[in-house]
């Protein structure tokens, strides 16, 4: 079994019998069927695509995490080199990580993973090895930050991540192939952007409430007003997007998405946007602000994590009367962020990156409402934090929107 099918999603299942036939296991965790999938031998003629930058054999596989979408493996190259193996477990053949990892490669980019090899099954993403990035997430700090509200503790961090997010962005920026070309945004891409918000609004309000507890649904039903609202206050703002670049962007940049070294590097990981991106394609390029919004949008989950953990309150609890201090500590430690990052390009001439800052409050809240679709359809519990936050936003009773809005 390879490929599994239900509910509209494809998942690949590679499963086999173990040795005494009593057990079923993976067949990336297996060492002889990984190098023979590498070396083109796997028992699946014409599906897997392999590119290998290099010859290599895999050895001493370890779990590193595993999740709905995704295995991570530790292994060794056959130089000794430690690697990531990313195995996918959905079949998204607008999945573009595999593209966007070989051009960062082949431009020596060296703030993300080094893409030693891919392999594609039916056209899709399956298997990615990288050179592994040994590092924490960023993420960690600004929860610690926020439990403080000490900006001072991650400012180095964040400016970090500003400089670090223009040589993305203009790595990104000479792609030239169709795929991450930069074009000049047009209305029928405004128009577009502007439907996921009345789509999400209506998913909110009609699918939802199927998909969460009875006491959630006044909470659903505010947030879809709240959404439907912002909509029609939003669309002159998404309006001042005509004609500016939109390019190939990381497309799901939140703090768990970055990594830092011992050495205080900055690293980008799993370009593989947003899953349930839903109505729109994680092919789609988009402004390089997007970036930013997301990154907006993540400390305001740090910040909730790390209310939760000074007040031992509950999620619901401390996203719906969040303290104005807190509120603060967000939007002073996004600025830091946002002032590297104009800050950088500025001084590499490529003032066109931020363009689009002036509707930032736009990607704000079209962010929000995917992480309100991601969160519920996904089960993970945290679809209190966009919830809450679009409520909020409608209400300007956030101090992130008044930084934000400023800039309009």
């Amino acid at each position: 079994m390879f490929i599994v099918e239900g509910c509209g999603e494809k998942a690949f299942a590679p499963l086999s019998l173990t040795a005494d036939g009593k057990a079923l296991s993976e067949l990336d965790s297996n060492e002889e069927w990984l190098n023979a999938a590498l070396g083109g031998g796997a028992s699946l003629p014409g599906r897997l695509k392999v590119n290998c930058r290099v010859t290599t054999r895999i050895r001493g596989i370890r779990v590193l995490s595993s999740g709905q979408r995704s295995v991570e493996y530790e292994a060794y190259a056959s130089n000794d080199e430690k690697v990531l193996i990313k195995a996918l477990r959905r079949h998204e053949p607008d999945n573009a990580e595999h593209l966007v990892l070989d051009y960062l490669t082949e431009k020596n980019f060296r703030w993300s993973p080094q893409l030693l090899c891919s392999v594609l099954f039916d056209g899709a993403p399956y298997l990615l090895i990288t050179k592994f990035i040994e590092g924490l997430p960023a993420a960690t700090e600004y929860v610690s930050s926020s439990f403080t509200r000490s900006v001072e503790s991650t400012k180095a961090l964040g400016s970090n991540i500003g400089k670090t997010l223009v040589d993305l962005h203009a790595t990104l920026l000479e792609c030239d192939a169709a795929w991450c070309r930069p074009e000049p945004i047009s209305e029928n891409d405004i128009r577009s952007w502007l439907r996921r918000l009345s789509w999400r609004a209506a998913w909110l309000r009609e699918k939802a409430p199927h998909m969460l507890p009875s006491h959630d649904r006044a909470l659903l039903s505010e947030a879809a007003d709240s959404l439907e609202e912002l909509a029609g206050d939003l669309e002159p703002l998404a309006e001042r997007l005509m004609g500016t670049p939109k390019m190939r962007i990381h497309g799901d940049l939140h703090l768990y998405q970055v990594m830092k070294d011992s050495n205080d590097n900055v690293y980008f990981i799993d370009f593989g946007g947003e899953p349930y991106k839903t109505p729109a394609s994680r092919l789609e390029k988009e402004p390089a602000v997007r970036d930013l919004a997301a990154l907006a949008r993540s400390l305001d989950y740090a910040g909730m994590m790390g209310e939760q953990l000074r007040t031992g309150g509950s999620l619901l609890q401390v996203t719906s009367w969040p303290p104005e201090d807190l509120l603060t500590w967000e939007s002073e430690t996004f600025k830091v962020i946002l002032d590297s990052y104009v800050s950088e390009a500025n001084s590499r001439g490529l003032g066109n990156l931020y363009d689009g800052i002036g509707a930032l409050f736009f990607w704000l809240v079209e962010r929000a409402s995917y992480e309100a679709v991601y969160e519920i359809a996904a089960r993970t519990g945290y679809h209190y934090v966009p919830l809450n936050a679009l409520l909020r936003y409608r209400d300007g009773n956030d101090r992130l929107v008044s930084l934000i809005r400023s800039l309009a």
